[in-house]
């Protein structure tokens, strides 16, 4: 499809898009065919809740990295904030003149997305958490840690491939984009993987990266839409730096963790 000239705006398309998500669903679908295979439950994939605390706690952490990453990427210059969102109104086809005042989108448009969008991506992100968090993370733990969460990392990343050079991700960069893309899933990945073997929970890995997928093609997006992707935002040097500064304090304050069952 990359070949014949496929491009990211036929992801818009709604076929397509259930189609990517079919395709999200393709690590859960090897995970449990190896899982049969082997012999063992379902459950050896860590399909269990794990309790209500850590969900609680993700809700409003997730939507806190990413305003710290596109507020440094502001402080630092990279990129200023529409409070209208005036692409968005357009992009909507709304009447001339209409606005959206920043107290919208941080009253209606945030909560929304960190409450209603985990729950509303949960199930697309269960299809690759079952084989990142379920099965090949504690596969590549007996390399030891540092080795096991780099190379889940750049396996997801690298997995994000195609759509990086469509340019779905990163536009306009795709080679620059595809290592970029290794580099955060590196560090997303320190974040979810701690909270995953601290409550033993795919479930939660999935609702964790449920919530960072409403966040990142959320409000922020329409908030900061010329926001270079390599350097600034959720996706550049800024995010990657915010998520590694929330994964490694999530490996120091889970680190001797005891969860109830």
């Amino acid at each position: 499809m990359i070949a014949n000239g496929f491009r990211a705006e036929r992801l818009l398309e709604p076929g397509v898009m259930l189609l990517l998500v079919g395709v999200m669903w393709i690590p859960g679908i090897c995970a449990l065919a190896v899982n049969a295979l082997a012999g063992r439950p379902v459950s050896a994939l860590g399909l269990r809740f794990g309790g209500f605390k850590p969900y609680l706690a993700v809700i409003p952490i997730v939507p806190a990295v990413f305003a710290a990453a596109y507020g440094l990427s502001w402080l630092i210059g990279l990129g200023s904030p529409d409070w209208a969102m005036t692409r968005l109104l357009h992009d909507m086809k709304m009447a001339p003149g209409a606005s959206m005042p920043s107290h919208h989108a941080l009253l209606i448009m945030l909560p929304a997305s960190a409450i209603v969008g985990p729950i509303f991506n949960f199930l697309a992100a269960l299809g690759e958490e079952l084989g990142w968090r379920g099965f090949l993370l504690p596969a590549l733990m007996p390399l030891g840690k540092l080795r096991a969460y780099l190379l889940l990392g750049i396996i997801w990343g690298l997995w994000h491939m195609p759509l990086v050079l469509v340019g779905f991700n990163y536009p306009g960069h795709p080679l620059a984009g595809v290592l970029m893309m290794c580099l955060g899933t590196i560090a997303i990945g320190i974040f979810i993987n701690e909270f995953a073997l601290a409550w033993q929970s795919t479930l939660l890995a999935a609702f964790i990266h449920a919530a960072i997928n409403a966040q990142a093609y959320g409000v922020w997006q329409h908030i900061f839409p010329d926001m270079n992707p390599l350097l600034g935002g959720d996706t550049g040097l800024t995010g990657i730096a915010c998520w590694t500064v929330a994964g490694l304090l999530a490996m120091r304050l889970l680190s001797r963790k005891n969860p109830a069952v």
